[in-house]
């Protein structure tokens, strides 16, 4: 299936934490949304990753996206390798997306780092046409957003997004993730009023754009 907006993290929480506003935002206007998380948070010291792996499911049937996928790379271990680039190349080609949210590569966490690096390089990779042969061609290359994770290492945002409206059922997908510490929680009710602060909105998350940011009419940005 092919997907409008991708959300690709590190671990199971990451886009609820990050962008699940922008993910409900998007499906209000007719977009397909979906999640990819390269690993499955094994070393969380909450919960197994057969419970993560659970909780995620829950989280993605509350925020309505049309894929989830959570794949084996070792949790904590993440390498912005080529054999990782290639995996995440193969999966941007399978499923298409128009634009793709990431954590931002200033993140404290390395996997969130790692996985910054891994779908720069992956966008570049999925143009290539003698690449991965056996796969359709990506093209025109699809936009890409990264976004904060907590307020730890704050970047100024190309913009934030108003999700006052839908940041009760953000937070039903957090709680989903029922496995993690509640601090979690309330790092992402301090950085969604952080960011909305910035807008004089009640909640915002914000998005870092490399270079100019071109507009169109579906949400802005795609």
């Amino acid at each position: 299936m092919f997907v409008d907006v991708l959300a690709i993290g590190a671990h199971p929480d990451d886009a609820e934490l990050g962008c699940a506003g922008f993910l409900l935002k998007a499906q209000a206007r007719g977009l397909s949304t979906g999640i990819v998380a390269l690993t499955r948070g094994e070393m969380s010291p909450f919960g197994d990753a057969d419970t993560r792996a659970a909780e995620a499911q829950a989280a993605a049937e509350l925020l309505g996206v049309q894929v989830l996928q959570l794949l084996d790379l070792p949790d904590a271990l993440i390498e912005a390798n080529t054999e990782n680039a290639l995996l995440v190349t193969r999966l941007l080609r399978e499923l298409r997306p128009r634009l793709v949210l990431t954590p931002h590569a200033g993140d404290h966490h390395p996997d969130h780092v790692a996985v910054s690096q891994l779908v720069e390089r992956a966008i570049y990779l999925a143009t290539r046409v003698h690449l991965l042969p056996e796969l359709e061609l990506l093209a025109p290359s699809p936009r890409w957003l990264t976004y904060a994770l907590s307020v730890r290492r704050m970047t100024q945002p190309t913009f934030v997004l108003d999700i006052s409206d839908v940041y009760a059922a953000k937070r039903k997908a957090i709680e989903a993730h029922s496995s993690q510490s509640a601090l979690v929680l309330y790092a992402a009710d301090v950085a969604a009023r952080t960011y909305g602060a910035m807008i004089n909105a009640a909640y915002g998350e914000g998005f870092i754009h490399q270079g100019p940011l071109p507009l169109t009419p579906a949400l802005g940005i795609i």
